[in-house]
């Protein structure tokens, strides 16, 4: 019976996350930035239909148990890129009933593959015997380092922008960083201090959270980045929804990103502005979707790229004069220099159409089976706190990039070295015939 209104719970909060975006989108959002690309064409009571459906099919096999950091990384992709990939594009394009339906029907089997990650048997996985307190020297090291490029590349200051100023502060950014100091950033705020605030939950421990929360503050000062300046949040989000193993993480997911999306229009509309939606709606969950209907429309009618601009540049030509987040910046927004970037999938169909996103989420797959198997004796609070910024970073940067610039092999280094407690949970082991491992440490 638990089960059955879990699941009642879930489809009403789905249904409430569709409804406020749909709302903010038609209320706030278009009205107010209808110039930047946000219109509103008005699909038809069919075309809503037909996307919603496509909204609520995975629910057919999710449950509300996530027992695993792939599971968590399933529903952040679900949430901020699935959902808006269904409705968004209703509003902007002409013809919702032509080739992008088969996009949509590839998006759904890709997901249906990221959710098969949780039933896969574990790989054993065999620890090096290093003590805790000695890897968590080294991380410190690590990070000390790590802020030292940065002081040195930014100094030490403190230049909070307002909301309408931050692209200006991205273009400050862009000008003073380096590879060296743009790696150091990421890493700094998406691995280390999601790390501390992590173990600060875990641990209880106020110091280690204050600290976390105050590198994200001064990065963000730094380089105007959204992801930076909520990263605090999610990752507190995350770890309270993460209580009792995971057992209603979903559920406490769902409505928590549904509860903002209502609170954000509530501010709004009491101040009379678009300023809040145009933060946290706009920027976090709206745009992923416009971005991929627009790299869909361009890449369906323009040469793909073959990831000549990357690790395939010896092998294919290059054929445009502009990487793609600019092309798309320029094309769409009319901006030049602006980086539209976009979500795995986005990346994936640009590169090699439908291929490359059933390609790029079979390698995500393979990744996250092989963290799944690490984290088994692993701290899970820990384990998905690691994953967690990563995974968002897949909301807007192609996996590639991921992998070494936001921090998913350092999450895997520091989640295989780093030794952390695993408490056992009954309905884990029970529902999910999941044997833990004694590792070798």
């Amino acid at each position: 019976m638990q089960i059955k209104w879990n699941k009642i719970l879930l489809i009403i909060g789905i249904a409430l996350y569709v409804y406020g975006l749909k709302l903010a989108y038609t209320d706030f959002i278009s009205p107010a930035f209808s110039y930047f690309g946000f219109i509103n064409l008005h699909p038809s009571t069919l075309e809503q239909f037909v996307s919603i459906v496509f909204v609520f099919i995975p629910i057919l096999w999710s449950n509300t148990h996530a027992y695993r950091p792939s599971r968590i990384v399933y529903w952040i992709l679900y949430m901020m890129v699935y959902i808006p990939a269904m409705i968004v594009p209703d509003y902007v394009r002409i013809d919702n009933f032509d080739e992008i339906i088969t996009l949509k029907y590839v998006l759904l089997f890709c997901m249906a593959l990221l959710y098969m990650t949780g039933y896969f048997k574990l790989i054993p996985v065999y620890y090096t015997k290093m003590k805790a307190k000695v890897m968590m020297l080294l991380i410190a090291l690590f990070s000390l380092s790590l802020w030292g490029i940065i002081v040195q590349t930014f100094g030490i200051h403190f230049n909070f922008s307002q909301v309408d100023d931050v692209y200006d502060l991205r273009e400050a950014y862009r000008d003073q960083v380096n590879r060296v100091s743009g790696y150091a950033m990421n890493w700094q705020s998406k691995i280390v201090n999601a790390l501390l605030l992590a173990l600060g939950f875990v641990n209880k421990n106020k110091l280690l959270i204050f600290i976390g929360v105050f590198g994200q503050l001064f990065i963000f000062s730094i380089t105007g980045q959204k992801s930076v300046a909520l990263a605090s949040v999610f990752i507190l989000v995350i770890i309270f929804c993460l209580r009792k193993s995971g057992r209603n993480f979903v559920l406490h997911f769902v409505y928590g990103i549904t509860a903002l999306v209502f609170l954000t229009m509530g501010l709004d509309l009491m101040m009379n502005s678009s300023e809040y939606t145009s933060l946290f709606i706009r920027r976090m969950l709206i745009t992923p979707g416009l971005l991929l209907s627009y790299y869909f429309d361009f890449f369906s009618v323009n040469p793909q790229v073959h990831l000549s601009h990357s690790v395939l540049g010896p092998f294919f030509n290059y054929p445009y004069d502009k990487l793609p987040p600019f092309l798309i910046g320029e094309h769409y927004f009319e901006r030049v220099g602006l980086a539209a970037n976009a979500n795995l999938w986005a990346d994936g169909f640009a590169n090699f159409g439908y291929a490359g996103i059933i390609g790029f989420t079979v390698l995500l797959v393979g990744i996250l089976y092989v963290y799944d198997s690490i984290s088994a004796n692993r701290n899970f609070v820990v384990s998905a706190a690691l994953i967690a910024m990563p995974a968002w970073s897949l909301v807007d940067t192609s996996l590639i990039t991921s992998l070494l610039t936001h921090g998913i092999v350092i999450a895997f280094i520091i989640n295989y070295f780093l030794k952390s407690e695993r408490k056992v949970d009954p309905l884990y082991e029970t529902n999910h015939r999941v044997k833990l491992r004694s590792s070798l440490e």
